[in-house]
This record gives structure tokens, C-alpha cells and sequence, in this order.
């Protein structure tokens, strides 16, 4: 049953399961019985043919020299030996069969009908010879040339569809036969779907796309059809597909490390573009986790490589992946392949991330390439040559993006010196076993990594030890912990451990851990994060009341700062806790001896410089409350990674200086019983950053902040109560930027300085004030709110405070105006749906300014053809920003 077009309009994924057995979209290849409809449908193979003879002429005319090497091999045998070799060799003359080589100018040593027996041939040996017991390996989307790696379902199906003309009853029962007993021997676990192992084992699930509705096989395979349609339904368009689309809130991400992400990308990416076809659905369009993978990639990428690679910032179960590999760059060629018409942009930004940029790498220099392998997918499939090349900039990569789990912020799209941090802010727990608890944890990276999460806890080569007992917790990251065990729990563990459907993942639900109440950019001026997780502690008794709001402002080299504010509610002891990659100086203060690799200090402002290998970063941490404070390091062998109480964390395995680098050496905490943190980090280049900047604490009676560096300044509220009046006095003689944060939202606000109005507007949707304007040497400033408003907000940047989106005439015929007004420049994308979720038109995908913009639909699809009258719904997505609404063709 496909979801209803409200639902649709909040989860944005075609289909889910409704208790009825699957049914295929009207008028698709799988409903109309089709073949091929894997990866291709008919209509499809002309262009395929095109790109090729236009794009990788010479790559093809190799590709069909190795298959004539390998063409009297028998399959288990010589370069056919491996199973992986013989999935890729079956799948690989199934596409000289449904291409032709001779028909498109390429000269080959057999013709179409033999190199479409062969790869049934290779079929049934697999059909005959794969053992009962087989299941594709969580490993195997990915690797490719592993031994049992390479999705020995999807090699059956290509084959079973792409010769269907071909082959004979006899041999397409075989292959269909050995694909059920795939299914019937199917991963199946307690775990939730979502993660790595399910994903590499969906193919399975969707075994029958290649032969539902071939009602010749026989009642018994097409009852189980049935059944494994049902199955895909379940496990790949709702508990996966669709669960991804909530749990990440429309954007893309991944719960678990670099290595168990890229696992899951790489498997899924490939059913979704090996059903899309068949269901006539682009899921790249219209899923948003698979849309926006390339920002995954590419907001988890650290700007500065170590020993001339790029690594995964994200450290969650890590396998210290590098970014410069097949598995990235896999993830942007499918991407930029499946988007290029439906967000030219975007897939010109991924195309340019594998071709051009010093991150990827090019299909060619994959280690173990080899055409039978690698080329059917990266360039025939999923190949990039023919999409045209953008740089960030180009593409209109934005700078600050709310990446599912996380926002991620850059200063610029610097190869190697640019500021990236990151700050997860998750709204739901997903108990798959490798969730990780970083409710608030932020990395901060400039020059070099400065704040990253510690510890490790999978196989990831020599130099980084291996976490042999509990893996990592909640004191391995840069939070605020509370309590006395070491772990610093917090209970998001038990908050949803049945969460497995896009149901499950709404406001109030078990899942929901957390929310972020404000999310605001200013070009140019600062970002402003507030996350309220004290539903991360129910079940518990530990506090009640946790917030962490984390502003970057913006500025030029070393006049960066990042200013943490962590409000709590509950008697036990705080731990801010900061890891880094070098020894922490004290700069006020001294350290003081307090066991073996465990120090004190009575200071209030530290240094970290890391120049480790290219790095040469900077960064000065001031404690500016609680004034009641104890300060605490650990570091030094054995305890490079250390729980909160300094207990070691035991480990196998040399830590080696890319354990450094990556994953953290010292452990910096702020320890107290008071109940509000402020606490500011300048970052900068170690080259030139000299001292300090001055770092000064504020505080009324209703709110507190700090003075950066006498320019900028930050204020939040002391309590949970929105601030509706304030007045604080500010000493400098520079030109100050005021943001004042947790005001009353949507109201009208007027400040004034010595009396005087200074600045005027809304504190919008976020609850905020920003305004510059010179002290000369003291003023005092007062901040008073009036009624309730939705005009924006005045000040350095003036912005609407959401979408606005309408269209004219509606009931239209034959044509409709679309107008839009966005509050920032972006990446706008607007697109039209039918009322069961189908894509009917892309619109528009392109780089917009803020301001008011028009677009005409014509009431037709992207093939050019007139839709039929009736109720549609368009979609407008600018960065983070979604707006929904109906329009009626009345013929």
C-alpha cells in the first residue's frame, strides 16, 4: 500500500508498509512485467550506449578485451577462482549481452548471443555450486574483491533480468530458485534494520525484483515472489529508507563509524538504484538520506590531511578510515550518476570530489582494480565523466548544514586550513548496537585537529590500539557528563530499543532524546546551536534539566572562538571534558602533580598546539564559569584514553602518533557542582596566533556571557525562562557584535544604549538579537521586547525568518506560477509529487540568493508528458529548510 500524500509530505519516502502485500507503483517496469528493469529498463539502453561510445570508448574497449580473456574460463577456476570474480563475470557479460558491442562500433572476439550464454552459464554455476548455507557478508557491498564479497543476489538478478529474452525457462527457474533459498537463509537478528549488516543483506530482501511477475515459473516461485516483494517492502522502503528519513530529519548521516558507514552507503546505494529503475522511482531524489550522502562525505572529512591522506573527523566506531579510497569515492560516483538531472549541482559536486578534488579517487587507482570487477558499476553504471565538474564554491556548497545527527560547521572550503566543527545534536536514539551516546559532543578543527572524540574500537592498522573491553562511552567525547561512574551514562540506551519504523521516530516517542530549539546561521557573523537532550536522562535520576548551546563565530584567522554553554539541573558533579591531540599548557596557572598521568591546576586558561605532521593549530581554552571549579589532566603512557575518574581505558595494540592525530592523546575536564558552564575556545594558526585574545565573563542577574577579544560578545539566559529584559553594561573601544541568545521568540525588540535606540526588530523564530554598534569605551545597553511579531529581525544581516511558498493561480490550467521567498542563500530545490509520492517534475536545483524568486510549472512531467488533472504537492528544500504545499490541475 502506498502511504498517503500528508504522511508523504513528512517522511518523504514512496512506500510503507501498511499491513497489505506489496503492491508495484502503477504503470512501472516491475508492475507492467517487464525486462530489464535492474539498474535499466529498455528505454534506458540507448543512452547507456551513448555514454559509453561518448565517455569511455577506450575504458569499454578494454572492458570487453578482459571478458574475452576470461570468456573459456570455467567458473572456480584461474581469474575466475574467487566468487567474487565470478559475480563480477556474470553480471559483467549479462552487459555485453544487453549492450552489444558489435552494434555500437566496438570490436569483440564473440558475439551478443554468446556473451549472453556465457553469463548464464556463470549463473547457473553459482545458481548450483553456492553452498545452502551462504549469506552475503556485511562487508560484501563494499568489497568487492574480497573473496565473498560482491553481492552474489544482485549478480543473479542482473542476470536472471538482462537476459530474460535469452535465457530458457529451465535456467531462469534455477537462478530465481537459488535466490529464494538466499531469502529463506536470510540475515535475520533482533537487531533493528538500519546498520551495516541488513544493509549489505537488503539485496537478499530483494531478490525477486528481477522475477516477480514472470507468472510462466511456476505458482510455488510466484507465491514466494510474493512474499519476498513483501519482505523488500518491509526491510528496504520503510525500515530503512524510510526509517533513514526520519531519523536523520531530512538529511543525511549514519549512527555508527567511517567504516560501517561506508558499508551501508555503498550496499543500499546499490539496491536503490538497482529498484529504482524497476519501480520507476529515483530514490537519490527522493530520499533525502540518499540525496544528500555526498554531504555526509563530505562534512565528515578532516580539512587537514595527515601523511597525505584525508580521514574521517567522525570517529564512532572507527576503522580510521581514510576519505582518499574506493569506499568515498563509490558513495559520490553513485551519487553524482543518479543525481545529475534531478540536482545538477550536487552531482556536480560529487563528480568533482572523485575527478578533481584532492579527497577522491578515480575508479582506475582503486587498489585491486580490475574492469571485470570495478568498471560495470563506477563507469558504466554509476560513472561520472559525463557529469560536468563543480568545486564547492561552484556548486554552492553551503558552509553550515544540519547533517542529520550533527551540525557542521566550515569557515571556508579550504583544503587544509579551514575550520570544521561539528556538533552532534541527536533528536533520536537508534539502539543498533553501535550508536554512540554524543548528545552535545562537539569536534573542533582548524589547521589541524584541536577537540576530537578518543579511543578505538575496531581493527584499524598499526599505530592505533584496539579498545579490548566496553568499546567507547560517553566520557570519550567532548561533553559535559554528570555523576560518579566512569562512563558519565547517560540513559538513551532504554529509550528505544523497538524503534525499527518510521513511526516509531516522532516528538514524544521513547526514540525522541533530544531537540534543538534554536538553529541559526548569519553569513559571515557566527552560528548558533541550542539542544535541549534532557530527555537523554529519563529512566534515570541523574538530572533534570540538560542544554548545551555551542555559537561558532565567524571571523578572520585567529579571531575565531567557539563558546559552549552548558545549563544543568541536579546535585551531582559536572565534567566538562575536552580531548585533545597534545599536552594542554597551563597558561595562567600551573599543573600540579596528582598521580601518574593525572594533573591539577588552578588556572582558568590552557593552550593546545598541535604540530603533529602538516598540523600547526592553536587553541586557548578559558573556563569562564563556574567560578567554583577544580581542573584536571590526563595524559602520558597508558593514559592516553582514560574514563571521567582517570581509570585507563585497557587497549591492545602501539599508540602510535596517528592515534594522536586522530583519535586523541590528553583529556582536559572542568570538574563542579555548579549547575552553568561557559566556557571559550580560540582557534587559530600556531604560526602567528600569539597570545590570548582577552576572554572576559559576564553576569547579571537574569542571564551571563562573555566578551571576546572586546569585539564580540555572547549572552544566554541563567534559567530555563526565556529572557524578556536585560541590561548590561559593555567596556571597549572597538565596534562590538551584541548576540544576544534564549530571548522570548517572535517578539518585537528594541535595544538602547544610555537611552538611546541603537537597534530595532524581531528576535524571530530562534529567540535571538544581533546588532553591532561601538561602546566608546562604556555603555550600557538595554534590551526590552515588545508584542508578538513575524517580521525579521534587524541588524548586520536582515533575513526572513522561514520559507515562504505559494503558487498562482491554483486550480490552474494550463500553467501555474510558483513563488518563492527564502531567508538565505542556498541550495534551493523544488520539485512536484503525485499524491502517492511519485516524482513528477524537478524544477529547480540550483544555487539561490535570498530574496523572492518565481518559476513557472507547465503541468508536466520530466518526460515532457502532460500530467493528468488532479491534486499534486511541490516541495521547496533550501539548505536545511523544507516548505510543503498543494496545488490542483482542473482540466
Amino acid at each position: 500500500m502506498r502511504v498517503t500524500p500528508f504522511l508523504l509530505a513528512f517522511l518523504g519516502f514512496a512506500f510503507q508498509l501498511c499491513g497489505a502485500g506489496y503492491t508495484p507503483p502503477a504503470d512501472s517496469p516491475l508492475a507492467r512485467s517487464e525486462h530489464p528493469r535492474i539498474f535499466i529498463t529498455q528505454n534506458d539502453i540507448p543512452r547507456l550506449q551513448a555514454k559509453i561510445q561518448t565517455y569511455y570508448g577506450a575504458d569499454f574497449q578494454r572492458f570487453i578485451g578482459r571478458m574475452d580473456e576470461v570468456y573459456n574460463t570455467a567458473p572456480g577456476s584461474g581469474d575466475l577462482g574467487q566468487w567474487n570474480e565470478i559475480f563480477a563475470a556474470a553480471r559483467s557479460f549479462a552487459l555485453l549481452y544487453v549492450l552489444d558491442p558489435a552494434s555500437i562500433g566496438f570490436s569483440s572476439q564473440h558475439d551478443r548471443n554468446q556473451y549472453g550464454r556465457k553469463a548464464i552459464a556463470i549463473a547457473l554455476h553459482i545458481a548450483a555450486n553456492l553452498p545452502d548455507s551462504w549469506k552475503e557478508k556485511h562487508h560484501g557491498a563494499k568489497n568487492l574483491t574480497t573473496s565473498e564479497g560482491g553481492l552474489a543476489s544482485l549478480a543473479l538478478q542482473v542476470v536472471y533480468d538482462w537476459t530474460h529474452d535469452l535465457a530458457s525457462l529451465s535456467d531462469r527457474q534455477a537462478m530465481a530458485n537459488r535466490l529464494i533459498t538466499m531469502w529463506d537463509n536470510r540475515y535475520d537478528s533482533r537487531k533493528v534494520k538500519l546498520e551495516n549488516h541488513y544493509a549489505a543483506n537488503s539485496h537478499v530482501y530483494a531478490g525477486a525484483l528481477c522475477f516477480y511477475g514472470d507468472s510462466d515459473l511456476g505458482a510455488g516461485i510466484s507465491q514466494k515472489a510474493s512474499l519476498m516483494m513483501d519482505s523488500f517492502q518491509d526491510v528496504f522502503l520503510t525500515r530503512q529508507l524510510g526509517v533513514a528519513e526520519k531519523l536523520f530529519e531530512g538529511s543525511s548521516d549514519w549512527m555508527e563509524g567511517d567504516s560501517y558507514s561506508l558499508d551501508a552507503f555503498v550496499g543500499l546505494m546499490m539496491l536503490a538504484a538497482a529498484s529504482g529503475s524497476a519501480l520507476d522511482e529515483n530514490f537519490f531524489a527522493t530520499n533525502s538520506w540518499l540525496h544528500y550522502a555526498p554531504f555526509y562525505i563530505y562534512y565528515t572529512t578532516m580539512p587537514m590531511p595527515y601523511k597525505g591522506e584525508y580521514y574521517f573527523s567522525q570517529q564512532n566506531t572507527s576503522s580510521v578510515s581514510t576519505i582518499n579510497g574506493r569506499s568515498a569515492s563509490s558513495v559520490m560516483n553513485m551519487a553524482a550518476a543518479m543525481l545529475v538531472d534531478d540536482d545538477p549541482d550536487l552531482a556536480s559536486f560529487a563528480g568533482w570530489f572523485v575527478e578533481k578534488s584532492p579527497y577522491g579517487t578515480d575508479v582506475n587507482d582503486f587498489k585491486y582494480y580490475d574492469p571485470m570487477i570495478y568498471d560495470f558499476f563506477y563507469k558504466f553504471i554509476f560513472g561520472t565523466r559525463q557529469v560536468s565538474k563543480k568545486s564547492p564554491t561552484g556548486a554552492g556548497i553551503p558552509l553550515s548544514y544540519h547533517l542529520g545527527q550533527m551540525q557542521a560547521m566550515r569557515s571556508d572550503h579550504g583544503f587544509t586550513d579551514a575550520t570544521l566543527i561539528q556538533f552532534f545534536s541527536l533528536k533520536f536514539w537508534y539502539s543498533n548496537g553501535h550508536n554512540e551516546e554524543e548528545q552535545g559532543a562537539f569536534n573542533i578543527h582548524r589547521f589541524g585537529p584541536l577537540a576530537i572524540s578518543s579511543a578505538n574500537s575496531k581493527n584499524s592498522g598499526d599505530g592505533v590500539p584496539r579498545v579490548s573491553s566496553n568499546g567507547k562511552g560517553y566520557a570519550l567525547n567532548n561533553v559535559i557528563g554528570i555523576g560518579d561512574d566512569p562512563e558519565l551514562d547517560t540513559h538513551s540506551g532504554s529509550a528505544g530499543k523497538a524503534a525499527d519504523t518510521p513511526d516509531h521516530f516522532n516528538d514524544e516517542d521513547p526514540a525522541h532524546i533530544g531537540t534543538v530549539d534554536a538553529r541559526e546561521y548569519r553569513p559571515g557573523l557566527y552560528d548558533y546551536i541550542n539542544y535541549d537532550y534532557t530527555r537523554s536522562y529519563k529512566g534515570g535520576d541523574k538530572t533534570n534539566l540538560a542544554r548545551r548551546a555551542l555559537v561558532y563565530l565567524r571571523g578572520p584567522v585567529n579571531h575565531e572562538f567557539v563558546v559552549v554553554m552548558d545549563r544543568l539541573d541536579t546535585q551531582r558533579q559536572k565534567y566538562f571534558l575536552i580531548h585533545t591531540p597534545a599536552d594542554i599548557a597551563a597558561v595562567d596557572g600551573s599543573w600540579s602533580s596528582a598521580g601518574s598521568g593525572h594533573w591539577t591546576s588552578n588556572g582558568s586558561l590552557f593552550k593546545v598546539v598541535n604540530r603533529i605532521d602538516q598540523a600547526h593549530g592553536q587553541m586557548y581554552v578559558k573556563t569562564l564559569f563556574p567560578k567554583n571549579r577544580q581542573v584536571h589532566k590526563f595524559g602520558g603512557p597508558g593514559k592516553e584514553w582514560v574514563w571521567a575518574d582517570g581509570s585507563k581505558l585497557n587497549y591492545s595494540g602501539t599508540f602510535g602518533e596517528i592515534a594522536r592525530y586522530l583519535l586523541s592523546d590528553h583529556t582536559f575536564q572542568i570538574r563542579s557542582h555548579d549547575n552553568l558552564f561557559l566556557t571559550v575556545m580560540q582557534i587559530g594558526d600556531a604560526n602567528s596566533m600569539g597570545a590570548a585574545a582577552p576572554m572576559v565573563g559576564l553576569s547579571g542577574s537574569n542571564w551571563f556571557g562573555a566578551l571576546m577579544d572586546n569585539n564580540r560578545l555572547v549572552i544566554f539566559s541563567k534559567t530555563e525562562t526565556p529572557l524578556t529584559s536585560l541590561s548590561y553594561t559593555v567596556e571597549s573601544s572597538k565596534t562590538v557584535k551584541h548576540l544576544v541568545t534564549e530571548m522570548q521568540k517572535n517578539r518585537d525588540y528594541t535595544v538602547r544604549k544610555n537611552g538611546a535606540a541603537v537597534a530595532k526588530g524581531s528576535t524571530g523564530k530562534n529567540g535571538t538579537i544581533s546588532f553591532t554598534d561601538s561602546p566608546g569605551g562604556s555603555a550600557t545597553y538595554r534590551v526590552e521586547l515588545g508584542g508578538v511579531t513575524d517580521i525579521g529581525d534587524a541588524g548586520d544581516v536582515i533575513l526572513p525568518e522561514e520559507i515562504e511558498l505559494v503558487n498562482y493561480p491554483n486550480p490552474f490550467n494550463p500553467s501555474t506560477t510558483i513563488r518563492f521567498s527564502v531567508p538565505v542563500n542556498g541550495l534551493a530545490d523544488l520539485r512536484i509529487f503525485s499524491t502517492t509520492g511519485r516524482l513528477i517534475r524537478s524544477l529547480l536545483s540550483r544555487f539561490v540568493e535570498a530574496g523572492v524568486h518565481r518559476i513557472l510549472w507547465d503541468g508536466t512531467s520530466n518526460s515532457g508528458r502532460r500530467v493528468a488533472s488532479g491534486v499534486y504537492f511541490y516541495r521547496l528544500t533550501v539548505n536545511n529548510l523544507v516548505k510543503w504545499n498543494k496545488l490542483i490541475l482542473a482540466k
